[in-house]
């Protein structure tokens, strides 16, 4: 098991402060991040291409801090890329309040004559009623929203937005500019998860789904998804559920007060890895490990699942200083 040893560092003010952790596996301390701040410079939205060397747990989505921003949830799934943001200088605590959402679509995967009809402020273009499949991922029904949209050199499309249900009708058109100009298309830069998969993945699924919470602000689940490459990435707004189409999905949460709850209401009890676990046939597989629990959800067979969860390296959920990239 990877055991992550760090010194918890709380934001003040308007920025994050400096955040560095280690991880001890097998007796080796391995650097697994480092948050740094940048200078007080307002810089303009970059013009460089971006990256297209991107693997299935990165991100080149990035937002400013030096503008009050910071992400609290990152999400890959196949070519579309979604952050969530917090507004540090709203709200009352040092975490702030709830401040958008960032999408990255890759060229040829958005509708971009949407925005033909946009106000076009410099170099964003605002729309009132931008279109998404859905408002969070498995929806049937289109779904609007006060959008920025901007298009990168690279021929990326950027959307800025707001999931009317957290923002409380706070978030208005000079706020969605206001993010739309800390957002940055960087160098890709790693995910990091509470456990790293094995090099045997499902036969004929990739890695096409990652889901990266900042657990010091969203207490959600951490997940990664496989399916066939071909699966279409949601076309929803949110995602605060897995996006249809994945094959097996792997979610890893704490040992909390509501795991106490869940545990005793599950059945088929047997172990997996020399771990307590309990099967739901054809439903998903279930692992209590020393600091996180992990959820497999898939049809595929019990021997699969048990293959997934032995090849695992499973660490500490409640710790995310100690996260280290699923894959390497």
């Amino acid at each position: 098991m990877m055991r992550g040893t760090h010194t918890r560092h709380r934001r003040r003010g308007a920025a994050a402060s400096l955040i560095v952790a280690a991880l001890v596996v097998a007796g080796t301390v391995v650097t697994v991040g480092a948050l740094r701040m940048r200078d007080d410079e307002v810089r303009a939205a970059p013009v460089a291409p971006a990256d297209q060397g991107r693997r299935p747990w990165q991100v080149t989505l990035d937002v400013d801090q030096t503008f009050g921003y910071v992400v609290t949830s990152a999400v890959t799934d196949g070519a579309r890329q979604t952050l969530t943001v917090q507004n540090l200088a709203l709200g009352a605590g040092p975490d702030g309040r709830y401040g958008g959402e960032v999408t990255a679509f890759p060229p040829g995967t958005l509708d971009e004559r949407q925005f033909d009809a946009a106000e076009q402020i410099n170099d964003y273009r605002y729309l009132a009623g931008f279109a998404f499949g859905g408002h969070a991922t498995g929806d049937a029904q289109p779904w609007r929203s006060p959008a920025v949209g901007r298009r990168d050199p690279s021929g990326t499309w950027i959307v800025v937005y707001a999931d009317t249900d957290r923002a409380d009708g706070r978030i208005a058109r000079p706020d969605l500019l206001r993010l739309a100009t800390a957002v940055r298309l960087e160098p890709p830069r790693d995910l990091r998860m509470p456990l790293r998969l094995g090099l045997a993945l499902p036969k004929g699924l990739e890695l096409t789904y990652v889901r990266s919470p900042d657990h010091r602000i969203d207490q959600r689940q951490a997940a990664v998804g496989f399916s066939t490459a071909a699966r279409r990435p949601s076309g929803a707004a949110v995602y605060t559920a897995l996006p249809p189409g994945l094959d097996v999905a792997l979610l890893a949460g704490a040992r909390d007060s509501a795991w106490a709850q869940t545990r005793g209401t599950l059945t088929g009890a047997t172990r997996v890895a020399g771990l307590p676990a309990w099967y739901e046939p054809g439903k998903r597989l279930t692992v209590e490990s020393e600091r996180c629990i992990v959820t497999v959800e898939s049809h595929l067979p019990r021997a699969d699942l048990n293959t997934l969860i032995e090849q695992l390296t499973i660490g500490d959920c409640a710790d995310p200083d100690s996260w280290i990239p699923p894959l390497s």
